[in-house]
């Protein structure tokens, strides 16, 4: 981003609880890994700023472009995702979610600007409200809307090409292990 600030995929914290059985001793104590927030931050070289285009079919066999965040949490990678844009005459706010279901938003990009899908009018873009800087969907033409995009190394580690185990799941493959295109 021109403001010196980048999207990052931050954790979202854990919820602890405990359950009991009804009418008995307090019973078992448990904690739940919540999902990943999308946050807006000064460049760090963080890995949760590392993002790249997925940009094979999905498992429905329909062309995908997710955007998809290098941090991956014990369940999954987190892909960027946008709410319905159609008619919003509105910002609407981005968020993440888990790479690879069903209705992704679909990314486009050029000249330092992107977008989802067909919605070529309606860019990326950081707002500043006295409080904090939420990334957002907005009409294009306004500013701090010129993202920079930068190749990167993951130190032991290359960019997914393919999830392994995709489509053979029958053989106890893991979709969130990654491997080479062969």
């Amino acid at each position: 981003m021109e403001d010196g600030v980048c999207l990052t995929a931050e954790h979202g914290g854990i919820t602890r609880g405990a359950q009991r059985d009804r009418g008995g001793p307090a019973g078992s104590h448990y904690s739940i890994t919540n999902d990943q927030v999308l946050g807006v931050s000064p460049v760090k070289g963080a890995r949760g700023e590392i993002w790249f285009f997925d940009d094979r079919p999905n498992r429905w066999g329909e062309e995908a472009w997710n955007l998809v965040n290098a941090n991956k949490d014990i369940r999954s990678a987190f892909a960027l995702h946008v709410g319905p844009v159609d008619g919003a005459d509105t910002p609407v706010e981005l968020g993440l979610i888990g790479w690879g279901r069903k209705g992704q938003t679909q990314w486009k990009a050029s000249e330092g600007m992107f977008w989802p899908g067909p919605h070529e009018d309606k860019v990326v873009t950081l707002l500043y409200d006295g409080h904090h800087d939420p990334a957002v969907v907005a009409d294009r033409g306004a500013p701090s809307q010129s993202w920079r995009f930068e190749e990167v190394e993951l130190p032991g580690e290359f960019v997914p090409t393919e999830r392994r185990g995709e489509g053979d799941m029958s053989q106890g493959g893991d979709p969130l292990k990654w491997r080479a295109r062969m």
